[in-house]
């Protein structure tokens, strides 16, 4: 007698974030090298399964701005999992448009609001909402020179944000993947974001081997 195995159903997970997520801003980065596509092979090749990742991914974005295009980018692929990483912009006093501001383009208490209510709408669709914590500064960053980073640390209001990543986790019992400090626990991780901000292709690898353990892990 022949047993028949079942074939698990295909899954979609969208990738949701600023120019980290994208990657292609990252030194060496092609869009086979982003962190999205070396998971999708991964989960793939090493896991068996029918995974697609969907780049939902936008240059200089913030989650203000993200929540206007959640239904275009992410819930009409009716995703299975979404990955939702922002924070290094909403923390930054880096400014696309004009010379830098001196204080964050999204204020602590709306960066919380606006994670809670993406997390608000994954979880109406039915789909499983996965935090990610941004990739850490590093001291190659061009505004490295800023009064409030010599003063406070490069890393001090990113982590600020990080904190509230992990607090929402806690509330709305949402996983949260730390590549934040995933980062910080390599050896020379500074040599993986050598503009400041953007992983390299390296550096886009190691993120995926974050999201790979998370999903091996859950899938």
């Amino acid at each position: 007698m022949v047993t028949m195995t079942k074939k698990r159903p295909a899954l979609r997970i969208v990738a949701f974030g600023d120019s980290i997520t994208r990657g292609l801003a990252g030194e060496g980065v092609t869009e086979a090298k982003t962190y999205r596509k070396v998971l999708q092979r991964r989960l793939r090749d090493e896991l068996g399964r029918d995974v697609t990742v969907i780049n939902a991914g936008a240059d200089s974005d913030i989650t203000s701005l993200a929540l206007h295009r959640m239904e275009r980018d992410v819930l009409r692929h009716k995703p299975h999992w979404v990955t939702i990483m922002f924070g290094v912009n909403d923390a930054g006093f880096f400014r696309p448009w004009g010379p830098p501001a001196p204080f964050p383009r999204v204020v602590p208490e709306q960066f919380e609001n606006n994670l809670v209510e993406m997390i608000g709408r994954i979880t109406a669709v039915k789909a499983h909402p996965v935090l990610m914590t941004p990739v850490p500064m590093s001291r190659h960053y061009g505004l490295a020179h800023l009064p409030y980073y010599r003063e406070r640390g490069l890393n001090g209001l990113v982590e600020r944000y990080v904190r509230i990543s992990h607090q929402i986790g806690k509330k709305k019992d949402v996983r949260v993947v730390n590549v934040f400090r995933a980062f910080q626990q390599v050896e020379n991780w500074h040599d993986l974001v050598p503009d400041g901000v953007h992983p390299n292709a390296a550096g886009q690898a190691a993120v995926a081997e974050i999201l790979f353990e998370f999903f091996g892990d859950v899938l």
